[in-house]
């Protein structure tokens, strides 16, 4: 595996950016990343039925 310094210039830059982004999500506090959890299963939810999956979306207090 090639060293992040050969890479070619944007490749670095979305690992970079990929880098910075998991570094903010991991600073959120938790209630904070549970909403994003709820949001992804409330995005994923019509696939996953229109495939025939049970899906439960969990329902925070105060939606």
């Amino acid at each position: 595996m090639e060293a992040v310094d050969n890479l070619r210039p944007e490749i670095a830059r979305l690992i970079a950016a990929k880098q910075e982004r998991r570094h903010k999500l991991a600073a959120l506090p938790f209630p904070e990343k549970v909403r994003i959890v709820v949001q992804l299963q409330r995005m994923v939810a019509p696939v996953l039925r229109a495939r025939g999956r049970p899906v439960r979306v969990w329902h925070l207090t105060g939606d």
